[in-house]
């Protein structure tokens, strides 16, 4: 090791500082790290050498009051180098902080800083930024860097004192100075306390349009809905025709209650119809509402706009397909792909379930096959799969996917399910089994393919089978909730295994405590238990997540069990009206001679 030593020190025989190039340039918002150092701030330029540098001899570590040469420190350096050429930058931070920790200097804490900015380890820069600002107190690169990594770190009342000076001197334009501080504010950890922090070191700055925005985007980052209404309302009254302003009040009122802000979108659009943001906006919340008839004329509006935008036709084809209008859906795909639209997998999908739509199975097929390998792929085959066993049959259609498994082996497991899926829309639930069981015997350890086969084997009632298959996906996938949920229902509902199933049932609940799936089978195993006062809350949570009709089936049995025979059959009826051919709702009401 020496010996390798000595020849690294002679061919490098001043080291190089750790890299200033760094994952995020200049001194914006970045999730997850530290600025880097280098760069302008506001017209304050902030030089930084790059990684061909090599510092003065004065660089060299020296002990800082004899001046001796210090080899340990030069070794941590080396070790500091060698970490950052192979991309180990946690050991570098760390490495270089440990020689700011002996040898206190302002060009080594300006390296660790930057070594710890591209590791995104705010600790250390924190700590490395203390020092530099400690040491150098009067350079502008070490004071930036120290407030941002502070302010990250919540220590506001730190913080204010070099704010209010940078903000009230007048070296630079106002805006530009409040910008940079919303930004740095924008990192805290405390989305809250940043805002509260900027509303009290912005008190002796003007009132003005780019104030009230900024103070109002940092309240919606905070979650604080009702402040950045406030605030979005100030700014409309400096500027009532900001875009801006319009749509940071939509996205807190969206944050109270949808309506709101489709309400106050719509109201700006009449007094100024030519905001196309404001338009685009009002889509996306009309759409998440499922409201598509309204959607429509705004995208109709944006179409002509913008005639060469294939994303907006493309978008308009969707919205006409959910209201039925599948010809004028049909054409605006066409003219999205005339126009270059880039998802071609999704837009031959589309046309797939248009035709699909319109029975035009031969075509749906053609585009379904169409769609490449990707995103789309596993839908636009499970659609074909389900048109050939509609159109050819089961066999050739069986033939088909098994084909499809030997030639795409990363996609075995898929057209192995596929198969599956379609013995059991046939009613052949030997052969469902049987293709699963051989799929995983091919791929032993597969997730998907051991539930598949597990649900397979109960309908068979081979339920020794679905408990060895399920017991072994959970080994292989202990924070499974599925698979705990699986097994538990099955257990509660086909076994008096009672207390196991309920535990199994208590870790689905613990890994997915908001599912209502979980929450029905829990509620499910309190009946059996007779808890009923137990089980017909829990049943009634999960039924208000989810009106699903299995769900309504057991909420009923339990408020039945307590004598609330009116209540039960209430729920019932209501779910039948929706759901009326669901099989274990109807066996339900045939039980109980409700038929």
């Amino acid at each position: 090791m020496k010996i390798l030593l000595s020849l690294f020190i002679s061919s490098f025989f001043y080291i190089s500082p750790i890299s200033a190039k760094t994952v995020h340039d200049g001194f914006g918002p970045c999730d997850g790290c530290v600025p880097s150092l280098h760069g302008s701030i506001n017209g304050f330029q902030i030089s930084q050498s790059d990684e061909d540098f090599i510092p003065s001899q004065d660089a060299r570590p020296r002990d800082s009051r004899s001046g001796a040469f210090r080899p340990d420190l030069m070794y941590l350096f080396l070790v500091a180098e060698f970490a950052r050429h192979n991309k180990l930058y946690d050991l570098s931070a760390e490495t270089l902080v440990k020689i700011l920790r002996s040898e206190e200097r302002a060009d080594i804490a300006e390296m660790a800083a930057d070594a710890a900015n591209v590791a995104r380890r705010l600790d250390l820069a924190l700590e490395a930024a203390k020092v530099w600002f400690r040491l150098d107190p009067d350079s502008i690169k070490a004071r930036f860097v120290y407030l941002t990594v502070i302010l990250s770190n919540n220590e506001f009342s730190t913080a204010k004192p070099l704010v209010d000076d940078f903000l009230s001197n007048n070296e630079s334009e106002p805006e530009k100075k409040l910008q940079y501080v919303s930004e740095l504010v924008a990192r805290a950890q405390d989305r809250e306390g940043g805002y509260r922090f900027l509303v009290d070191v912005t008190q002796q700055t003007p009132g003005s349009f780019f104030k009230s925005l900024l103070l109002g985007q940092s309240a919606w980052r905070a979650g604080l809905a009702q402040d950045a209404i406030v605030r979005a309302d100030e700014a409309l009254v400096y500027q009532p025709m900001s875009e801006d302003a319009a749509l940071l009040k939509a996205s807190a009122l969206r944050q109270v209650d949808g309506e709101r802000s489709i309400g106050f979108l719509s109201e700006f659009l009449e007094s100024h119809p030519d905001a196309n943001g404001v338009r685009t906006s009002v889509v996306g919340d009309l759409i998440r509402e499922e409201r598509y008839e309204d959607a429509i004329p705004h995208l109709q509006h944006l179409a002509r706009e913008d005639a060469s935008n294939a994303n907006i036709r493309f978008t308009l084809a969707l919205v006409l397909f959910e209201v039925g209008e599948f010809e004028e859906s049909k054409a605006r795909v066409h003219r999205a792909l005339s126009l270059g639209y880039e998802d071609r997998a999704s837009a031959y999908f589309q046309l797939g379930l248009i035709d699909e739509k319109l029975e035009a199975f031969p075509a749906a097929a053609n585009w379904f096959s169409s769609v490449p390998k990707g995103g789309r792929f596993i839908e636009a085959q499970t659609h074909l799969a389900k048109i050939k066993l509609a159109t050819e049959g089961l066999d050739p259609t069986v033939a088909y996917l098994n084909q499809r498994a030997n030639e795409t082996p990363e996609y075995f497991v898929v057209f192995v399910e596929l198969q599956g899926m379609m013995y059991r829309e046939s009613g052949k639930f030997d052969e469902y089994f049987a293709v699963l069981d051989e799929g995983l015997a091919a791929e032993p350890d597969e997730p998907s393919l051991l539930y598949s086969s597990a649900m397979a084997a109960e309908q068979l009632g081979r339920l020794d089978v679905l408990e060895m298959r399920l017991r072994r996906l959970i080994e292989l996938q202990p924070d499974n909730a599925q698979a705990y949920n699986a097994l538990g229902y099955t257990l509660a509902d086909k076994t008096d295994r009672f207390d196991e199933a309920k535990s199994l049932l208590v870790r689905a609940l613990e890994l997915s405590p908001d599912d209502p799936v979980y929450i029905d089978s829990m509620g499910w195993i309190e009946f059996k238990l007779k808890d009923y006062d137990k089980s017909i809350t829990l049943l009634q949570r999960a039924y208000e997540l989810e009106r699903h009709p299995e769900i309504a089936a057991h909420l009923g049995e339990a408020l039945w069990a307590q004598g609330r025979e009116v209540e039960a059959k209430s729920v019932w009826t209501s779910a039948f009206d929706q759901f009326p051919d669901n099989d274990v709702l109807l066996e339900t009401l045939e039980r109980y001679g409700l038929d």
